[in-house]
Protein backbone atom coordinates (compact mmCIF):
# COMPACT_ATOMS: atom_id res chain seq x y z
CA UNK A 1 0.00 0.00 0.00
CA UNK A 2 1.41 3.39 -1.02
CA UNK A 3 1.58 6.03 1.66
CA UNK A 4 0.62 9.64 1.04
CA UNK A 5 3.36 11.99 -0.10
CA UNK A 6 4.97 13.83 2.78
CA UNK A 7 6.67 16.50 0.71
CA UNK A 8 5.56 18.22 -2.46
CA UNK A 9 7.87 20.67 -4.13
CA UNK A 10 7.83 22.82 -7.24
CA UNK A 11 11.04 24.09 -8.79
CA UNK A 12 12.76 24.94 -12.07
CA UNK A 13 15.17 22.53 -13.73
CA UNK A 14 17.14 22.42 -16.93
CA UNK A 15 15.24 20.95 -19.88
CA UNK A 16 17.96 18.49 -20.94
CA UNK A 17 16.41 15.39 -19.32
CA UNK A 18 12.79 16.42 -19.76
CA UNK A 19 12.61 17.73 -23.33
CA UNK A 20 13.33 14.38 -25.06
CA UNK A 21 10.72 12.65 -22.86
CA UNK A 22 8.05 15.28 -23.51
CA UNK A 23 8.79 15.20 -27.23
CA UNK A 24 8.43 11.41 -27.29
CA UNK A 25 12.05 10.78 -28.28
CA UNK A 26 12.89 8.76 -25.16
CA UNK A 27 10.85 6.87 -22.55
CA UNK A 28 10.38 8.42 -19.09
CA UNK A 29 13.12 7.79 -16.56
CA UNK A 30 12.42 7.14 -12.90
CA UNK A 31 13.58 10.21 -11.05
CA UNK A 32 13.33 13.96 -11.24
CA UNK A 33 15.43 16.52 -13.09
CA UNK A 34 18.04 18.41 -11.09
CA UNK A 35 16.93 21.63 -9.43
CA UNK A 36 18.50 24.91 -10.56
CA UNK A 37 16.15 27.35 -8.80
CA UNK A 38 14.92 28.09 -5.33
CA UNK A 39 11.84 26.06 -4.39
CA UNK A 40 8.49 27.75 -4.95
CA UNK A 41 7.49 28.79 -1.41
CA UNK A 42 4.27 27.72 0.27
CA UNK A 43 1.35 30.11 0.03
CA UNK A 44 -2.42 30.20 0.46
CA UNK A 45 -2.93 27.76 -2.42
CA UNK A 46 -1.25 24.43 -3.11
CA UNK A 47 1.39 25.32 -5.74
CA UNK A 48 2.06 21.63 -6.44
CA UNK A 49 -1.61 21.04 -7.34
CA UNK A 50 -1.73 24.21 -9.46
CA UNK A 51 1.17 22.95 -11.60
CA UNK A 52 -0.10 19.36 -11.85
CA UNK A 53 -3.62 20.53 -12.72
CA UNK A 54 -2.28 22.81 -15.46
CA UNK A 55 -0.20 19.99 -16.94
CA UNK A 56 -3.14 17.57 -16.83
CA UNK A 57 -5.48 20.19 -18.29
CA UNK A 58 -3.13 21.11 -21.13
CA UNK A 59 -2.49 24.69 -19.99
CA UNK A 60 1.19 23.73 -19.60
CA UNK A 61 2.96 21.54 -22.17
CA UNK A 62 4.04 18.62 -20.03
CA UNK A 63 3.24 15.23 -18.57
CA UNK A 64 3.89 12.89 -15.69
CA UNK A 65 7.47 11.73 -16.21
CA UNK A 66 7.92 9.44 -13.20
CA UNK A 67 5.81 7.93 -10.45
CA UNK A 68 5.44 11.18 -8.52
CA UNK A 69 6.97 13.72 -10.88
CA UNK A 70 5.27 16.01 -13.39
CA UNK A 71 7.28 18.22 -15.74
CA UNK A 72 6.41 20.94 -18.23
CA UNK A 73 8.59 22.80 -20.72
CA UNK A 74 8.15 26.50 -20.07
CA UNK A 75 9.66 29.83 -20.98
CA UNK A 76 10.84 32.32 -18.36
CA UNK A 77 7.79 34.45 -19.26
CA UNK A 78 5.45 31.55 -18.52
CA UNK A 79 7.18 30.96 -15.18
CA UNK A 80 6.92 34.65 -14.28
CA UNK A 81 3.21 34.61 -15.20
CA UNK A 82 2.62 31.57 -13.00
CA UNK A 83 4.41 33.24 -10.09
CA UNK A 84 2.27 36.38 -10.54
CA UNK A 85 -0.93 34.30 -10.60
CA UNK A 86 -0.02 32.16 -7.59
CA UNK A 87 1.60 34.77 -5.35
CA UNK A 88 0.04 38.03 -6.61
CA UNK A 89 1.70 41.08 -5.14
CA UNK A 90 3.11 39.16 -2.16
CA UNK A 91 6.78 40.05 -1.74
CA UNK A 92 8.16 37.81 1.01
CA UNK A 93 11.92 37.34 0.71
CA UNK A 94 11.55 33.79 -0.61
CA UNK A 95 9.17 34.95 -3.35
CA UNK A 96 11.40 37.91 -4.20
CA UNK A 97 14.38 35.56 -4.52
CA UNK A 98 12.38 33.32 -6.87
CA UNK A 99 11.30 36.33 -8.96
CA UNK A 100 14.92 37.54 -9.22
CA UNK A 101 16.05 34.06 -10.29
CA UNK A 102 13.43 33.87 -13.05
CA UNK A 103 14.22 37.42 -14.21
CA UNK A 104 17.88 36.41 -14.67
CA UNK A 105 17.07 33.37 -16.85
CA UNK A 106 17.95 33.62 -20.55
CA UNK A 107 14.78 34.57 -22.45
CA UNK A 108 15.56 32.41 -25.48
CA UNK A 109 15.60 29.09 -23.58
CA UNK A 110 13.03 26.65 -22.28
CA UNK A 111 13.18 25.23 -18.78
CA UNK A 112 11.47 22.39 -16.95
CA UNK A 113 8.88 23.30 -14.35
CA UNK A 114 8.89 20.34 -11.98
CA UNK A 115 6.23 19.26 -9.47
CA UNK A 116 7.69 16.47 -7.35
CA UNK A 117 6.12 14.49 -4.53
CA UNK A 118 8.00 12.17 -2.20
Amino acid sequence: MMSAARYRDVYIAGPDLVAPVLRGATPPVDGAPYRISPFFPACGCDVFNVVVDRIRGGALCGQQTATACWCALVSPGEIAGLIDEVYGAEEAETISALRRFVEALPRDCAFALVALAF
